[in-house]
């Protein structure tokens, strides 16, 4: 039983350093619910040549509640040497 537990404690530490060292190059500029303001930020960063990359931590998929409004969680992220620009895009074009 402990040694159970310690190798899914052992697998998770695993699990987190790898995440820790591939993502240490990118950093987090936006969060957004929804296709509409996705497609908003993607389009400015894509507009300026800005390479980014997507994580959807979550889905909208919560039963009975309001079925026609999507609010999947995106998390956008940028090279961390191109953040500035990112944020100047953003922030430019007023979202």
């Amino acid at each position: 039983m402990y040694i159970a537990i310690a190798i899914l404690v052992l697998f998770g530490l695993v699990v987190f350093a790898v995440k820790a060292f591939v993502n240490r190059k990118w950093t987090l500029i936006s969060t957004t619910f929804g296709n509409e303001d996705y497609f908003k930020i993607i389009g400015r960063l894509r507009g300026d040549g800005i390479t980014y990359k997507t994580v959807t931590p979550l889905t909208g998929s919560i039963p009975h509640v309001n079925n026609f409004k999507d609010m999947t969680q995106y998390d956008i992220y940028v090279k961390k040497e191109v953040a500035h620009l990112a944020y100047k895009a953003l922030q430019n074009r007023n979202l």
